[in-house]
């Protein structure tokens, strides 16, 4: 197992998208100053360069021990940077493709939203998976996909035993009804990315974690 703070956190920040600069950055300090803990690089508009320029600030804000830091799709760029894994969509290699090129130093985690995915990520040998989207949530230029409900959520919870982080419209009022459901952790995005206080909406979605 890749090395860790003690354990893999609860609360897992996925960038919006946006571009790499110095807001993200900002942010990003704002919310480990809140308790953030784990975040996931996933900016498919940059360039593996650009991201592999980038990563060095992420890690000194997360350094190696502290935090976990992972960067989406970008198998190429996690192995040319000190960063500590990969998270793989469905549009992305395999999942055992991923695990072969990174060796077992380095974390997978695999974005599932079915049952098929679920079993590719299990057989692949992903350590966990964030499953989505819980709740309604809208994408740029993307029709809205089905939510899963808690439901759905709780179903594929039960049916794998690597540690699931829920993903889709949590707020800090629903994080509690999601951890219900089995659950490890959470992950969120526009929660923090739009957020007026990174650091106090970090804190609010921490405190929620631990009741």
């Amino acid at each position: 197992m890749p090395e860790v703070p003690e354990e893999l956190p609860r609360l897992l920040w996925i960038s919006p998208g946006i571009g790499l600069g110095d807001d993200l950055l900002r942010r990003l300090r704002a919310a480990v100053a809140g308790g953030l803990r784990a975040f996931q690089l996933r900016e498919k508009s940059s360039f593996a360069r650009s991201l592999a320029l980038f990563a060095p600030k992420l890690r000194a804000i997360l350094p190696r021990g502290d935090g976990l830091v992972l960067i989406n799709d970008r198998v190429d760029a996690c192995l040319a940077t000190d960063l500590d894994g990969v998270q793989i969509g469905h549009g992305s290699i395999p999942v055992a493709s991923a695990r072969a090129l990174v060796g077992t130093e380095r974390w997978v985690g695999a974005s599932v939203h079915d049952d098929r995915e679920l079993a590719d990520a299990e057989e692949g040998g992903a350590d966990f998976v964030i499953v989505s989207p819980v709740f309604p949530v809208r994408k740029r230029g993307m029709p809205p996909a089905p939510p899963l409900g808690l439901v759905g959520l709780e179903t594929l919870t039960r049916r794998t035993r690597l540690p699931v982080f829920a993903l889709g419209g949590i707020r800090p009022a629903r994080v509690r009804e999601v951890v219900d459901q089995g659950v490890h952790g959470i992950a969120v995005s526009s929660a923090l990315a739009e957020a007026e206080d990174p650091k106090s909406m970090a804190t609010e979605l921490v405190e929620a974690l631990r009741r």
